[in-house]
């Protein structure tokens, strides 16, 4: 027998939550709109590892109230499923994910039509960064138009990605053009999903990983994108703007703490070009001077 867990919180947290499971152990969750914004996020765990899964999440959302005080309205719900290969069922609810003008975004078990757009691989039960998220759609964008403006020449310009989790945006600039690409993330987990997701893209030659914290990040690049939180953006902004030559895209903030945040960047002496606000989520495209 397995158990169905759901916890209902807000769009802001379902990723965080649904890392939660994947690091429990589970492959993978579902995401089920609720009405008012909110998801439900599920998983199904083993029988015998739900009491310890249980008294785990009840102690991560109280850790998370800490910082996400709406992290307390989570109402989280268990229930008896029948013994189904759930390890692969959640797989059934991916579909490929469009994004912008050029993109297409696939889990590896699904062989869309192209239909003109560039394909990119990613394995969601990996790390954060899947195609789904309003950030990652918002940062693909916004490179999108940051390539198009600047008129970049095919193999001569540089891209840096610092808090790359699966390797998305990377790959949008890889595929963009970028002539030499490095990704970067704190996290070694994200790090060896980033390489994983290089292979099944044929790309792992063309993108060079580190392990790094943001501050101890020194390669320049003409694009620089940073899809982060509102904290660590505002405590990194000057050394951020100063990785970026051209054009700097930032992500990962509330639209509530956007405006904090912008102005943190804009102090520096980016002028802010584009800004998209989607699903409570805020990101801006900025110019060096």
């Amino acid at each position: 027998m397995w158990t169905r867990f759901e916890v209902i919180v807000g769009s802001e947290l379902q990723d965080v939550v649904g890392d939660f499971f994947v690091e429990q152990g589970t492959n993978g969750v579902i995401l089920e709109d609720k009405n008012g914004g909110a998801v439900g996020v599920i998983a199904y765990v083993p029988e015998e590892q739900a009491q310890r899964v249980s008294a785990a999440l009840s102690e991560y959302l109280y850790g998370l109230q800490q910082i996400l005080p709406e992290a307390g309205n989570a109402v989280v719900s268990l229930s008896q499923a029948p013994d189904e290969n759930w390890a692969l069922a959640w797989q059934d609810h991916f579909t490929p994910v469009a994004i912008g003008q050029k993109f297409l975004v696939t889990p590896p078990w699904l062989s869309p039509e192209p239909r003109d757009r560039r394909v990119i691989v990613i394995e969601p039960a990996e790390a954060f960064g899947t195609g789904t998220h309003a950030t990652t759609q918002s940062c693909i964008v916004l490179l999108e138009r940051a390539v198009e403006r600047l008129g970049l020449t095919p193999g001569q310009w540089t891209m840096l990605d610092v808090g790359c989790g699966s390797g998305i945006l990377a790959f949008a600039a890889q595929r963009l053009g970028a002539g030499m690409v490095v990704a970067v993330d704190n996290d070694p987990k994200a790090v060896a999903s980033a390489v994983k997701n290089a292979k099944l893209n044929a790309i792992l030659d063309r993108i060079v990983f580190a392990c790094a914290s943001v501050d101890s990040v020194k390669a320049r690049a003409d694009v620089v994108a940073a899809n982060l939180d509102a904290a660590t953006l505002k405590t990194h902004c000057a050394h951020l703007a100063s990785l970026a030559t051209q054009r700097l895209v930032i992500s990962g903030v509330t639209a509530e703490m956007w405006s904090a945040v912008s102005k943190c960047f804009i102090a520096q002496g980016l002028s802010l070009e584009e800004e998209i606000i989607s699903a409570e989520w805020a990101s801006g495209l900025f110019a060096a001077p």
